[in-house]
């Protein structure tokens, strides 16, 4: 994107210092949360959290997980309590998951008693890439044009949520049309490529991380995926989504870097030759770079001048950024997404997906006044987790209050059980705020914990180490 230019300009941003941090829902844990940490403060939380489960997550023989994690089963019946009760794996939340995975895994004081796998990452990333390998005619049948209903008959398209234990689809209409989960995988095989962490010599990786990226690589291009009009990382609205392109945008460009340094992939698909190579690539990134300019700081503009110009949906590509250390955007137009957000979406518990949201994690409600839309609980330490990139990378003070304004609001999420609901809803009762029924969201999970190991990172730096 252009680096002098902002397509921001205008967008107010909110401060912090104005707007208090929620009375946490866990009184034990409220004790916990300080106006600033010292480095044993915050680990007084983490161990409080590792404690309690809350940052507990799981992944079955396959290496597929659970949208929403099963806690309390043992390792012996986790499979079979789930068989009846099937709770979907997503790519987009898997792979948000093996972040959080990898971050930990890596981190030895972090993972101190939360246990998770050194391998576990790579596992949640080799199930989504053995499912889309079983299931490659999704893509073929788009590539060729043998899909009939397309574009927008998006059972047809590669299904992103799927039996977690065997990886197999289920049947149920669904809306698949999602191109920023397909850009999720594509961004963690080539960051994993990238850095050393996936071996492309290793004979369970080759296969399934080349097929992948060229299949992808070719529907990419027979979709238009800079002008497709999918059904975002909601599930529920057609259009051209600003975060779409720009998933699209952060995984092309970890995918260039390996492309540049090779002459590319050539994969052969039932007598079909797929090329993937740095050339067709960057041709790919100049044209998502060209339509998120065109959308300025809406997640959607319509011909008939319907738009949103706020979703939470604009974090997740941030997000992948951040991890990667390669901007989707120049730092000036991630501060001014982030500052949208938190304007528009910021709520008294956790944030808003979008105005006017009437989903509550079961069914959509028609009862629901301004401002009392689902209080989503991954928002704040993910945002969290990107200002405190910022902040390392830039060492600017501001940066770092968001930082910790965001991981205190997530702390503050955690429900008096110790887990971390995916969002907050009104009662139809009460009309008081409850957890909702999908409690603990390993995206929720996820996100805490990063933001956990970011706000650590952060107060080293700031120790001079």
């Amino acid at each position: 994107m252009n680096t002098h230019t902002s397509p921001f300009a205008g967008a107010s941003a909110i401060d912090p210092s104005a707007v208090q941090v929620p009375q946490a829902k866990n009184s034990e844990l409220g004790q916990l949360i300080r106006p600033n940490y010292s480095l044993a403060e915050l680990e007084a939380v983490r161990k409080a959290l590792v404690e309690h489960k809350t940052l507990r997550l799981r992944r079955y023989s396959s290496g597929g997980h659970s949208a929403v994690t099963v806690v309390e089963q043992d390792d012996k019946t986790l499979e079979a309590a789930i068989d009846g009760l099937l709770v979907f794996h997503w790519d987009r939340d898997n792979i948000m998951q093996t972040l959080a995975e990898l971050r930990f895994a890596e981190d030895a004081e972090l993972n101190q008693g939360l246990n998770i796998a050194p391998d576990a990452w790579r596992k949640g990333l080799l199930a989504s890439l053995i499912h889309h390998k079983k299931r490659d005619f999704r893509f073929m049948d788009i590539i060729l044009d043998r899909a009939s209903g397309l574009p927008h008959d998006y059972m047809r398209r590669p299904h992103i949520r799927y039996n977690p234990i065997s990886l197999e689809e289920v049947g149920d209409p669904w809306g698949h049309g999602q191109n920023d989960s397909l850009s999720f995988i594509n961004f963690m095989t080539y960051y994993a490529i990238n850095s050393g962490r996936l071996n492309l010599l290793d004979s369970d990786v080759a296969d399934l991380a080349l097929s992948f990226s060229a299949l992808t690589h070719a529907f990419f291009w027979k979709v238009n995926v800079w002008q497709d009009r999918d059904l975002g990382a909601w599930e529920d609205c057609v259009g051209v989504h600003w975060s779409s392109v720009a998933c699209a945008l952060i995984s092309l460009r970890e995918q260039l870097v390996y492309m540049s340094k090779t002459s590319g992939i050539k994969y052969n698909k039932d007598g079909h030759d797929l090329h993937v190579d740095a050339n067709g690539v960057s041709q790919l990134i100049e044209k998502c770079e060209a339509k998120l300019r065109q959308l300025g700081i809406n997640e959607f503009v319509e011909d008939n001048g319907h738009k949103r110009d706020a979703d939470l949906a604009q974090i997740n590509p941030l997000l992948l950024a951040a991890f990667s250390g390669k901007p989707v955007l120049d730092d000036a137009n991630t501060v001014a997404v982030l500052e949208n957000v938190e304007r528009v979406l910021m709520s008294p518990i956790g944030m808003r997906r979008y105005l006017n949201d009437r989903w509550d994690g079961r069914i959509n409600r028609d009862d629901l006044a301004p401002g009392e839309e689902a209080q989503w609980c991954h928002g704040s330490p993910q945002m969290s987790y990107i200002w405190g990139d910022l902040y390392l990378r830039t060492g600017d003070e501001r940066y770092f209050q968001k930082q910790l304004f965001h991981f205190n609001r997530g702390l503050a999420s955690v429900s008096p059980r110790w887990l971390m609901p995916e969002a907050w809803i009104i009662d139809q009762r009460s009309r008081q705020w409850v957890p909702d029924a999908n409690e603990p969201l390993a995206w929720a999970q996820s996100m805490l914990g990063l933001s956990l190991a970011q706000m650590k990172a952060s107060l080293l730096k700031r120790n001079g180490r």
